[in-house]
């Protein structure tokens, strides 16, 4: 007796299996009797734990936290016919997960209901707006944003999810390469002709320096009743006299005369 029941036991144990639901998560249990009994979605869900179940018994996992969908959008058109990409994501809570079981089947309800919607809003939307508002102005982007929300969750009522849409967030805002690389050279040329408009002016500085220091000894020479020989003369011991305080004896030679300089 005691042999039949053991054995008993075990058949009945060989013939489950376990299900762990993880904190944050619920586990939508769904029965598939072999024999006899009702199949289906059962309306109560496992919370985080551990049961046991007929090994036809399937579960399905569904994460119960805010959810991030990364989105990243390129080559979206704006109102001033450029183009430009987003870092896009957007952060959905799922309700009622055995309800979503029964009329979306088991997975993937984002990629199957939502995801080409919300990316055709974020193109719709961003037609409206100027590239250069959307890239530096955060009120544009902020409305951008706004908008993409209102109208997505009113797709989400149309869809009969229980999903509630916590965020959504176009990251930075880009233009697309061709027109990055466009900005790099506008930027670059205009740099260039701001050196250009630079080195003309110290050009300009030298000459006008030059010009007045002229004027100043033309206006010498006349003040001391020289002439231009005379002048160049004077100038030239000056220079000399200039270049011998470097060394301690400097000879200048005036005419047939040479002069010692000393320190």
């Amino acid at each position: 007796m005691k042999l039949i029941f053991v054995l008993a036991v075990a058949m009945l144990l060989g013939a489950c299996h376990s299900i762990t639901t993880e904190p944050g998560s619920e586990t939508v249990i769904v029965d598939n009797p072999w024999l006899i009994g009702h199949g289906g979605v059962r309306d109560e869900t496992q919370k985080p734990g551990l049961s046991w179940y007929w090994l036809s018994t399937k579960g399905v996992d569904v994460v119960m936290t805010p959810t991030k969908y990364d989105e990243p959008l390129d080559h979206l058109a704006t109102a001033d016919n450029n183009f430009i990409n987003y870092n896009s994501y957007l952060v959905l809570q799922w309700k009622d997960p055995a309800y979503h079981v029964t009329n979306f089947g088991y997975t993937k309800w984002y990629e199957n209901n939502l995801k080409e919607q919300y990316r055709t809003i974020v193109r719709d939307v961003t037609k409206k707006h100027q590239m250069t508002a959307i890239m530096i102005d955060p009120p544009t982007l902020q409305s951008i944003e706004g908008e993409i929300a209102a109208q997505f969750r009113k797709h989400i009522e149309a869809t009969k999810l229980h999903v509630s849409l916590i965020n959504v967030n176009m990251g930075k805002a880009l233009p697309d390469k061709p027109v990055v690389d466009e900005m790099n050279n506008t930027a670059a040329q205009q740099q260039r002709r701001k050196t250009e408009i630079q080195r003309k002016l110290a050009e300009d500085s030298r000459l006008q320096a030059q010009q007045s220091r002229a004027s100043a000894d033309n206006a010498y020479r006349l003040e001391m009743k020289l002439d231009a020989a005379q002048f160049v003369q004077l100038e030239s011991i000056k220079r000399y006299s200039e270049a011998c305080k470097e060394s301690k004896n400097c000879v200048i030679v005036q005419g047939n005369t040479p002069v010692m300089v000393g320190k």
